[in-house]
């Protein structure tokens, strides 16, 4: 049999540090089937095969992390840590109106905007910081109510009906608003029918940002009878937008759901348990993804701006909960290192010393100096020395509007097809003001773990 590729042992290596009792490959040979031989590489070894490559060991590191600490063991408290700088309230809106999603106007619409095909409801325009919604998918479930959206003949029907509610929610929309829609698509004739791409076209068309095409990758769901083709495991969260100036908080979304990494546009979510009479809820790791991403937690009430992280990069705030890291602080601790040392580290390990000068601070300072600090840096640290080339960001405080005397709230989230009220629990259990509509209320009405939202 052959040896295991070296590729695969190198990620061993860095799995075997996330592990009890385990020092080097020899201890994993089970791996191995029994190949392993004197001759592979230990732990240490590929260590350091690793700080010479570090895009390498940045990208394996980051991904072994993500998925061995952040999948699906992430918990409500963990994504309020991430999140910070929320206003503390006694009371939270927390409404679901009965009421047309596809039809809704704002509480403050002019006459012009409000007919017998329109429901006025108590959301005013320009108030809401962020939706989340997952519309009924087209001709999967008939929920037997009047103008339910869905049930079109024609697919192209639905999807001018879904970008026509689309443009309904845009007056409640603030400027720095997003919009995150799960949607599915459905078999018609033996083929699938496409309907993502053509609501991603036609909001295009619609002049909607689409920032991103989020695959939720799922292990559970439905069971299907087919045996001519695989069972879907997938479905899309496209991420709209207004304009390019939108909130969005990828520092706090790292540190909850990819520990510091960006962890990509594929979100591994099952379903929740559904014990409530809705036959769709979408998992609540959606909804808290989604508000961690682009809700902002403070939000003025005078001038409409949120509050925004300021993020600072420090010398030696590295990930402690690497091994090596930490290794390399108590190193650099225990010798006559300065600061100007680890600058050197920075600036020589993101870029060649003739650019060196241009990131080191200090007047007079060049790129041959930076250069001999980092040689002492790296006789001193050894293979260690790469741990300070990409120390991690660190939030610095929060912006503040010009307002003489602001009035910060919490972010407001809206649902527009709430159905059971996932998205109203989530936002609320993570403190943020929550709204939602929907042809039946019931769902929400009958939903214990909602009872304290209700009023």
């Amino acid at each position: 049999m052959d040896r295991l590729d070296p590729g695969v042992r190198e990620i061993i290596s860095i799995v075997s540090e996330y592990l009890d009792d385990v020092e080097n490959i020899a201890s994993l040979d089970n791996f191995s089937d029994g190949t392993y031989t004197e001759n592979d590489a230990s732990a240490p070894e590929v260590y350091n095969y690793l700080c010479d490559n570090t895009e390498l060991a940045r990208d394996l590191h980051g991904e072994l992390k993500d998925q061995l600490k952040h999948h699906g063991d992430v918990t409500i408290e963990d994504v309020r840590d991430a999140q910070g700088n929320i206003p503390e309230r006694d009371e939270l809106k927390a409404t679901v109106e009965r009421a047309n999603a596809s039809n809704v106007v704002p509480q403050d619409a002019d006459e012009e905007s409000v007919s017998d095909n329109t429901e006025q409801i108590s959301l005013e325009s320009n108030s809401v910081d962020l939706i989340v919604t997952s519309p009924p998918y087209w001709r999967k479930r008939d929920y037997e109510i009047e103008d339910q959206l869905g049930q079109e003949k024609d697919p192209d029907d639905y999807i001018d009906n879904l970008v026509d509610a689309l443009d309904r929610w845009r007056e409640f929309l603030r400027p720095h608003g997003s919009v995150f829609i799960n949607i599915g698509d459905t078999y018609h004739n033996k083929s699938l029918v496409g309907i993502p791409g053509r609501f991603v076209r036609a909001a295009q068309e619609a002049d909607w940002i689409v920032r991103n095409d989020i695959l939720w990758a799922k292990d559970n769901g439905m069971p299907s009878p087919a045996k001519d083709r695989l069972v879907p495991r997938h479905e899309h969260i496209i991420h709209l937008v207004r304009n390019d100036d939108y909130y969005y908080d990828l520092h706090g979304y790292s540190n909850a759901f990819g520990n510091g990494s960006n962890p990509g546009d594929v979100w591994h979510m099952n379903h929740d348990r559904n014990t409530g009479g809705h036959l769709a809820p979408f998992p609540e790791e959606l909804a808290q993804r989604a508000i961690t991403l682009a809700c902002p937690p403070s939000v003025c009430q005078k001038c409409g701006n949120p509050r925004e992280r300021i993020r600072e990069r420090g010398l030696d705030d590295l990930d402690t909960s690497r091994p090596q890291a930490e290794r390399a602080i108590e190193l650099y601790e225990q010798s006559d290192l300065t600061e100007d040392h680890l600058r050197a580290i920075q600036a020589v390990g993101i870029s060649d010393a003739g650019k060196a000068k241009e990131i080191q601070d200090g007047a007079g300072s060049n790129a041959e100096k930076v250069q001999e600090l980092a040689d002492e840096a790296k006789e001193v640290l050894g293979g260690y020395f790469r741990e300070f080339t990409f120390p991690q960001w660190t939030t610095a405080g929060w912006t503040a509007c010009e307002c003489e005397s602001p009035e910060y709230e919490p972010g407001l989230v809206y649902d527009p097809f709430a159905g059971s009220g996932t998205t109203i629990k989530v936002a609320n259990e993570l403190r943020y003001h929550s709204w939602g509509t929907d042809l039946d209320t019931s769902n929400f009405d009958q939903n214990q773990s909602l009872a304290r939202y209700q009023e």
